[in-house]
């Protein structure tokens, strides 16, 4: 009875072991296929696919053209050990280890023996070496790479010089028709993988770069806009005043700006709270955005005072834009039941006059539009 439950719970544990095992690789696979592991990660797996690929073919060609026994377990154990470090990799997630025992089982244990038991430098088997050399430089970092392609040039010298002491230390093929049947698969095999890791690499250079294109843009919205509003904020809209008043100074175009505030808006927040006040300018800035057109440059440009540029406009033209801008906020139907009024100051670019005075002139219309009993725009 004891032994009974014993192998029902050793069972039991198989089947979670093999579970867990089945759904890591199924993971694997699947962030593979979603480009989600790292590049160096990848070109690991296709290396250790490529391996299987080429012990496969050693069994088969063994097999079929019997060139003894002592070749085939070399295949065998390879397979299994590849095999074994694939897994090792998908189950711990622990690739580099992995990477390690597979790429430099490869490169230093199945390329050297099929270099001398399958044609030598004549053969199929120095493409592949390349494409080694190509892998390892791509999976690893620092000096294990730079120690692994060291080691991987100086053996390859180091083959092509016995081999030209000593002629006989590989074994040859039995006629063209083999030798030529076995570059064509080795080279065809090397191009096949070399074109795959070159799409892999270029496709994720492709994918990093607009990502950090991307990053790049959204960085430099975020640093242009106001995080409340979604409206350019006082940083952009103060580069944008300058850049074209420079415009207007080389054209002799006509430029207006404009100064908005939210009148009563210290009341509004002390009355409704921050939050009711925060709702206010999200909603001004809606309608702005709504009433405004590509043509005009405007932002929140501090607390509740808003800018809107007029390139090509004087004052008494941008005058009516600005009016039934005002209309519309005056209009709008505010949750707490009350209008809310906006007071605005224009001033008209003169050729030479500084960036400071242009300001100035819109603020001093401003703030005599306060006197004079808000809820207006004053220009002159």
């Amino acid at each position: 009875m004891q032994n009974d439950l014993e192998k029902i719970e050793k069972n039991k544990k198989s089947a979670i072991v093999q579970t867990r095992v089945i759904s890591s690789f199924k993971s694997t696979l699947q962030q593979v296929y979603n480009k989600e592991l790292p590049l160096d990660h990848i070109i690991f797996l296709y290396a250790a696919a490529a391996g299987f690929l080429m012990s496969l073919f050693g069994i088969g060609y063994n097999i079929w053209r019997g060139l003894g026994v002592f070749m085939l377990p070399v295949f065998v154990v390879y397979l299994v050990l590849n095999f074994a470090g694939v897994m090792y990799s998908v189950v711990t997630k622990h690739w580099y280890r992995a990477a390690l025992f597979v790429v430099g089982g490869s490169v230093f244990f199945l390329i050297p023996f099929l270099w001398f038991t399958i044609g030598g430098v004549t053969g199929s088997t120095a493409p592949v070496m390349l494409t080694g050399g190509l892998c390892i430089a791509l999976v690893f970092k620092g000096r294990v790479r730079t120690g692994m392609l060291t080691a991987q040039a100086i053996m390859l010298v180091a083959f092509i010089a016995l081999e030209y002491h000593i002629p006989d230390i590989f074994i040859p093929y039995s006629d063209r028709t083999e030798q030529y049947a076995d570059l064509a698969f080795g080279m065809t095999m090397s191009l096949v993988v070399n074109s795959v890791l070159a799409y892999t690499v270029m496709e994720e250079y492709a994918r990093v770069r607009d990502e950090k294109t991307h990053l790049a843009r959204r960085l430099e919205h975020l640093s242009q806009t106001d995080a409340l509003t979604g409206l350019y904020n006082r940083r952009f809209l103060s580069a944008s005043i300058d850049e074209e008043m420079r415009w207007a100074y080389e054209t002799g175009s006509q430029l207006t700006l404009c100064i908005l505030d939210i009148d009563h808006f210290k009341n509004i927040n002390d009355t409704y709270g921050h939050e009711y006040g925060d709702e206010v300018l999200i909603n001004i800035a809606k309608i702005m955005k709504a009433g405004l057109t590509e043509e005009e440059i405007f932002g929140r440009y501090g607390g509740e005072e808003f800018v809107v540029l007029f390139p090509g406009k004087t004052p008494a033209e941008a005058l009516p834009t600005v009016q039934t801008l005002c209309d519309q906020v005056q209009t709008y139907t505010w949750s707490h039941g009350k209008p809310v009024t906006l007071s605005g100051g224009l001033s008209g670019y003169i050729k030479g006059i500084s960036y400071s005075d242009f300001l100035e002139a819109a603020d001093k219309n401003l703030y005599r539009a306060k006197r004079e009993g808000r809820n207006r725009v004053i220009y002159r």
